[in-house]
């Protein structure tokens, strides 16, 4: 009976041990997954880092408004040409 005894706790020592293998496999894959993916999104602004000294404009208005047009058409900053006679020089 003792042999059997420590044949069922050694099986089910393997089986616990195999189950945190494939818990921690699983584990390592999903943070990959997902700092792949923080890497590879545009939206993610809290992620992102600025590694340069100029100063950084973050846009964190939604889709819609920041497609939305800021200046009016009918404004602008046209300029009529005109031709100038340089023949003094």
């Amino acid at each position: 009976m003792t042999f059997f005894a420590f044949i069922l706790k050694f099986a089910i020592f393997i089986f616990v041990a195999f189950l945190i293998i494939i818990l921690w496999t699983v584990y390592s894959f999903y943070k990959q997954l997902t700092r792949t993916r923080r890497q590879f999104n545009p939206y993610d602004y809290q992620q992102q880092e600025t590694n340069s000294t100029e100063n950084t404009i973050i846009d964190n208005r939604p889709m819609e408004e920041r497609r939305k047009q800021v200046i009016p058409d009918s404004e602008g900053e046209y300029v009529d040409f005109t031709e100038a006679d340089d023949s003094e020089s």
